[in-house]
């Protein structure tokens, strides 16, 4: 596999400096069409690594083109489709719930940045059903959501703007498909940290960046044109580059792997050939995705109780639950994000206790 093979492309003078280490150049390896919204070219640092669009999306390019996104999405698949997700979340939130209790970890107040429809916070609810669970989203409607289907507490945000008044408030965050779409990772990486307690925990998954850029990459490569891009993706993330930023935040690794290789043995990430290049762009028209659709994504019925009515879903035998969840859902093969390849990274980091923080600054 060529997947140490670096990108090709010129070194260019970027429109906006990386987020993470403020460099003025970098490699341009793409071009993107956000929709019909905005065209950006894709720079691949040469100092951190870390891989951006450039110039970045602002809050209304980003609002507009995720509700035209998230529209598509639904049409492609459909109302039990997106039920069964909420099942699978479900399941994923039990897993890493005994994931932490089997650490003798019980979270109490817990906040998830960009929640979707709430149900991994729910799962891992079933395992600490005290536990207090606060969602962050920009979206009404999610919000909305969550509070009526869920009784999660809200705030209306996004994870780059600074909350002062819940600054230590927490003693896990969970970020789960969420830092690749925020505009400042290093601010969002620095908020998290502040909204920690001493002691907390940060949970986060989040694309391999050079598998997530590779469509695009290759796009460029064989047809010298800008591909489409409809879902927000806008960090494309190096594993030992990642790792560095949190830790210069103040986080410390507690896991941290990447996981799923079915696209890396598809050749994501170090295979050059056309099929997997992603579509030269048409520049969808992000709204003719818009009109009339609200009301009918709103009507879609989300029952709870009919969600979650299912045979190994257990309150008086969660260990059942727990073992068929984690037979759906457990990792087997786990390899260190520094070598940049697999689908996904997962990565559960700490903020040092108040007695590690004083040591570290030479206090007694």
């Amino acid at each position: 596999m060529k997947w140490q093979t670096p990108f090709d492309g010129k070194v260019i003078a970027r429109e906006e400096s990386c987020r993470i280490c403020h460099a003025e150049k970098g490699r341009k390896i793409g071009t993107v069409d956000y929709w019909d919204i905005k065209t950006c070219s894709i720079v691949s640092c040469e100092n951190c690594g870390h891989i951006q669009l450039d110039p970045m999306l602002n809050d209304e390019e980003t609002s507009k083109g995720c509700f035209a996104y998230y529209v598509e999405e639904f049409s492609r698949t459909g109302t039990k489709e997106q039920l069964k997700n909420c099942e699978r979340n479900f399941r994923r939130g039990v897993v890493f719930g005994y994931h932490l209790k089997n650490r003798h970890i019980s979270p109490r107040f817990v906040l998830e940045l960009g929640p979707g429809s709430g149900y991994f916070a729910a799962g891992l609810q079933f395992v600490f059903p005290a536990v207090e669970i606060t969602v962050m989203d920009i979206n009404t409607d999610v919000l909305e959501f969550n509070r009526e289907h869920h009784g999660f507490q809200t705030i209306r945000g996004i994870p780059d703007n600074f909350i002062s008044r819940y600054q230590n408030k927490f003693d896990l965050i969970i970020a789960r498909d969420i830092i690749e779409h925020v505009t400042d990772i290093s601010k969002v990486a620095e908020n998290v940290s502040q909204y920690l307690m001493a002691g907390g925990l940060f949970h986060f998954i989040t694309p391999n960046g050079r598998e997530d850029i590779w469509k695009h990459y290759l796009t460029a490569k064989f047809e010298n044109k800008p591909s489409e891009l409809l879902i927000n993706h806008v960090n494309y993330f190096d594993g030992k580059g990642l790792k560095k930023l949190l830790v210069q935040k103040g986080l410390s690794p507690v896991d941290y792997y990447t996981y799923t290789f079915k696209t890396t043995l598809r050749g994501y990430g170090w295979r050059e050939k056309r099929t997997l290049m992603n579509p030269v762009s048409e520049k969808l028209k992000a709204d003719d995705y818009i009109p009339g659709k609200t009301e009918e994504l709103k009507s879609t019925e989300f029952r709870k109780a009919e969600i979650l009515d299912k045979w190994y879903i257990r309150t008086k035998a969660k260990w059942l639950t727990y073992i068929y969840c984690l037979y759906h859902h457990f990792s087997i093969i786990k390899i260190s994000p520094d070598r940049n390849i697999g689908h996904e990274i997962y990565g559960l980091f700490k903020k040092p206790s108040q007695t590690n923080q004083l040591q570290a600054n030479g206090t007694t």
